[in-house]
């Protein structure tokens, strides 16, 4: 079978020939369709997090998407990719109790692009912000996949929704993804721009100077639910403005949930898709030999949505290596 593997940290994923996985007890055999690409694998290859290091060649991804005996599953859990070997790959032999059955009506493209932004998303709206019909949210960093998933969900919610990009060549995805309207700029624009909105609840997955903007444009007892720090991780922030408006900061990461509060949020995103009310932006689909490609763009923030791997596109050339 073939698998996108890591050879050197830091390096570039290549598509290998592998043998084909066997499933132990308790275990089964699933031919993949679809593997989702995250930040996280990214992070992984470059060594931050994981067991990438001490177990190369390592092959990233924790969520796809895939058949056994014809029947639709989704794929994830017990460290997939990121203590053990992930989902990079056309084939891939899991414990049952990793696997979740699917509704035949959905997408199997979205479905393995949904696990990790819609849980963060939801988390964010719902376990955190609890964002009620009356909210007025800002979204920052709005055209990225979990960006793309919190302005649908907050949306569905009854809030009003505002998203906001760096990149003015975002802002249609933005608005055709749900938004009310869509803030261009940089953090020293930000509190201006965002002045007549008044946000109640503003997402943050930027940190660096985005996160004192925020404090500065955020309604009084507003709540600021921080998840991410793709801009700088380093924040400075007038601590002052902060308690004086009353303003409550959270932090979000999937590390802190219970297993069943990720499986109850997955299973209510599921339950919307299948009846089209919620749809999760799938920027692109690549084949499986283009998984460096994927990490590239990730690096250099050129993605509108998710990108999804086609694990089974058969590439026009690749160089095959086979090995034990």
């Amino acid at each position: 079978m073939r698998a996108a593997r890591l050879h050197s940290i830091g390096g570039t994923l290549q598509l290998d020939e592998v043998p084909d996985p066997q499933p132990g007890p308790g275990e089964q055999l699933v031919e993949l369709a679809y593997a989702s690409v995250n930040p996280l694998d990214v992070w992984i290859t470059q060594g931050s997090i994981g067991a990438a290091a001490s177990h190369l060649p390592w092959t990233p991804g924790s969520e796809a998407t895939g058949y056994i005996d014809g029947r639709p599953v989704l794929v994830r859990g017990g460290g997939l990719g990121v203590v053990r070997p992930g989902v990079y790959c056309s084939r891939i032999a899991v414990p049952e109790d990793w696997l979740i059955p699917l509704d035949s009506r959905l997408d199997l493209a979205q479905v393995a692009a949904t696990p990790v932004a819609g849980i963060t998303a939801w988390q964010a709206l719902h376990g955190r912000a609890h964002v009620q019909p009356e909210d007025r949210v800002l979204v920052l960093g709005a055209s990225g996949g979990v960006g793309a998933m919190a302005v649908q969900l907050a949306k569905i919610a009854g809030a009003t929704v505002w998203g906001h990009t760096g990149s003015p060549a975002k802002a249609d995805g933005i608005i055709a993804n749900g938004a009310d309207n869509v803030v261009v700029g940089s953090a020293g624009a930000l509190e201006s721009e965002i002045e007549s909105f008044q946000p109640t609840v503003i997402l943050d997955a930027l940190g660096g100077p985005y996160t004192d903007a925020a404090i500065a444009g955020i309604a009084p007892k507003g709540r600021l639910v921080v998840y991410g720090t793709s801009n700088d991780e380093r924040v400075s922030i007038n601590l002052r403005r902060l308690y004086r408006k009353g303003v409550t900061l959270l932090g979000y990461s999937g590390l802190v949930d219970t297993p069943e509060e990720q499986r109850e949020s997955l299973d209510t995103m599921l339950a919307m898709m299948a009846t089209g009310a919620l749809h999760v932006p799938v920027g692109e689909v690549l084949p499986l030999s283009a998984a460096a490609d994927a990490h590239a763009r990730i690096l250099a923030r050129g993605v509108e949505g998710k990108i999804v791997l086609d694990c089974q596109k058969q590439p026009e050339m690749w160089p095959k290596k086979i090995e034990g």
